[in-house]
C-alpha cells in the first residue's frame, strides 16, 4: 500500500515505474534522482505523493497522475528537465512550492477544483500560458495569473515585457515577477497593501513606482521600494558600496538582485527579517552587521568575502571575519567560503543550516563537541569530498549533505545503527 521515503532514491538504472492498483501512498524522495527514469504511471488508488518524490529525475517525460490526488507536494517534479506536458487531476486542490520548477512545461490547464497555489516558484520559467477556463478560483489575464476576484496577483509569466496590474489588486504574492527578465518597470496600484518576498526579484528591473493614494508603500528618489514607514526595504536599486538608510529594520528576501553592489553597510536600526531569513544578496566584498542582529542564515551570504560584526553586538561572535558563531560559541552560522582549511572552535555544538555552503575546502573534520548538524550544511560545494563526524553526534537533519555533488565519503565515529536518517540527501550512493 505504501512506497516508503527514499525507497528508490538515487537509483541510476530505473527507467519505468508502473504501480498496480492498491498502492495508496508514495513517500518523500521515493524516486528522487533516478536519472534514467522516463515513465511513471499511477493508479487511481494513490491519494498521497509526498515531498520531492520525483525531484531531479531529469529524463522523466511521461507521467500519469492518480485522478484522486488532491495535493501535489513540495518539489514533486523539481528539476525534471524533460517533463514538457502534464495533465492535472480533476480533484486536485493544491500545488505546493516549486512543484514544477525546473521542468520544461510551457502550457498548463488548471482543473476546476484547484484553489491553492503555494507562495514561491510553483511553475517553471518556460511557462507560456495558463488555461483557467474551467477553473473556479483563478483568472489568467494579460500574461498574469490572478485569483478570480482579481484581488491577488499570483504570478506574471516570464515572457511579459510590460504590465498594467489590475487596480483591484490588494496582494502581490511571493516571487510574482521574479522570472520577468524583460520587465524593467512596475507600478504598484493604490489598493496594494501586501507584497510577498522576492516579488520583484528579477535582475533587469530598474524602476518601481507607487500610485498616488497608496497608504502602504513608498519609493525614494532612486525608486527603492519601502513600506510607508520606511522600516522595511523590499527592493533596492543602488550600486557600489551602499549604505542602507536609517530606520530600516528588515530587508525582504530578493531586495538586492541588482548587479553592481560591492558592499553593504546596514543601519543600527536593522534587526533582520524574522519571517523569511535575511534575503538573497549578490556576490559582494563585505557586509557589516549592526548590534541588533541576533542570527544569520548562511544561504543569504554564501558568496560574501567578509562579514564584519559590530563589537557592540551581544548576540554574535566573529572570529577574524572568517567564522560567525552565537555569542556563547555553541552555534556556528557562517564560514567564509574561500577557506580551504576549516578549523571549527571546539565550543560549537550545532552546525547551523547552510553553514559551509559553497565552501572551497576539500575535507572537513568536525570537532568532538558537535552534537547536531542541520540541513544543507555543504550545499553547492563543488570542492568538498570528505566529512568526518565524531562520536558525540546526536542528530543529523534530513538533507544535511544535499547538493554537494562531489562528496563521496562520510565517516561517523559511532557504533553502526546508532544514528538514523541516511541518506541525508547525499547525491552519491547512500
Amino acid at each position: 500500500k505504501e512506497i516508503a521515503n527514499n525507497a528508490f532514491a538515487y537509483n541510476p538504472t530505473l527507467e519505468t515505474v508502473i504501480m498496480e492498483d492498491g498502492v495508496e501512498k508514495i513517500g518523500a524522495n521515493a524516486f528522487r534522482s533516478c536519472t534514467k527514469l522516463t515513465t511513471v504511471e499511477m493508479p487511481d488508488s494513490i491519494t498521497e505523493v509526498d515531498n520531492a518524490c520525483f525531484r531531479d529525475d531529469n529524463n522523466l517525460e511521461n507521467v500519469k497522475l492518480s485522478n484522486n490526488l488532491k495535493i501535489l507536494n513540495f518539489q514533486t517534479f523539481t528539476n525534471c528537465q524533460n517533463l514538457k506536458n502534464i495533465e492535472l487531476p480533476e480533484k486536485l486542490q493544491q500545488i505546493a512550492s516549486t512543484c514544477f520548477w525546473g521542468t520544461s512545461i510551457t502550457k498548463i490547464k488548471f482543473s476546476k477544483n484547484l484553489q491553492t497555489l503555494a507562495d514561491g516558484l510553483v511553475f517553471p520559467y518556460k511557462l507560456e500560458s495558463i488555461d483557467t477556463s474551467e477553473n473556479n478560483y483563478f483568472e489568467f489575464k494579460d500574461e498574469i495569473l490572478y485569483t478570480k476576484d482579481l484581488k491577488t496577483l499570483v504570478l506574471a509569466l516570464s515572457n511579459v515585457t510590460s504590465v498594467n496590474i489590475e487596480e483591484s489588486v490588494e496582494t502581490i504574492k511571493n516571487a510574482a515577477f521574479m522570472n520577468c527578465d524583460s520587465l524593467t518597470t512596475i507600478n504598484i496600484p493604490s489598493k496594494v497593501k501586501k507584497i510577498g518576498v522576492s516579488a520583484f526579484g528579477n535582475s533587469k528591473l530598474d524602476k518601481i513606482t507607487v500610485s498616488n493614494g497608496n497608504d502602504y508603500f513608498s519609493t525614494d528618489e532612486r525608486y527603492n521600494l519601502y513600506n510607508k514607514e520606511g522600516t522595511i526595504l523590499y527592493r533596492c536599486f543602488d550600486k557600489g558600496n551602499i549604505t542602507i538608510r536609517d530606520g530600516v529594520k528588515n530587508i525582504k528576501h530578493g531586495a538586492f538582485e541588482t548587479s553592481g553592489i560591492t558592499g553593504i553597510t546596514l543601519p543600527e536600526s536593522y534587526v533582520g527579517d524574522t519571517t523569511t531569513g535575511w534575503g538573497t544578496f549578490p556576490t559582494i566584498n563585505y557586509i557589516k552587521l549592526p548590534k541588533n542582529v541576533k542570527n544569520i542564515n548562511k544561504y543569504a551570504y554564501y558568496n560574501i568575502k567578509s562579514i564584519e560584526v559590530s563589537t557592540d553586538n551581544p548576540y554574535l561572535n566573529s572570529i577574524n571575519n572568517e567564522y560567525i558563531l552565537s555569542e556563547d560559541g555553541t552555534e556556528l552560522y557562517w564560514v567564509k567560503s574561500d577557506l580551504t582549511d576549516i578549523q571549527i572552535p571546539d565550543t560549537v555544538k550545532t552546525i547551523k543550516q547552510y553553514a559551509f555552503m559553497n565552501t572551497k575546502a576539500e575535507n572537513i573534520v568536525l570537532p568532538s563537541s558537535i552534537e547536531k548538524i542541520e540541513g544543507g550544511i555543504i550545499s553547492y560545494s563543488t570542492s568538498i569530498k570528505k566529512i568526518e563526524i565524531q562520536s558525540n553526534i546526536k542528530q543529523i537533519d534530513i538533507y544535511a549533505f544535499s547538493s554537494a555533488n562531489n562528496l563521496s565519503e562520510i565517516i561517523i565515529h559511532k557504533e553502526a545503527g546508532s544514528i538514523s536518517g541516511s541518506p541525508w540527501g547525499c547525491t552519491i550512493g547512500n
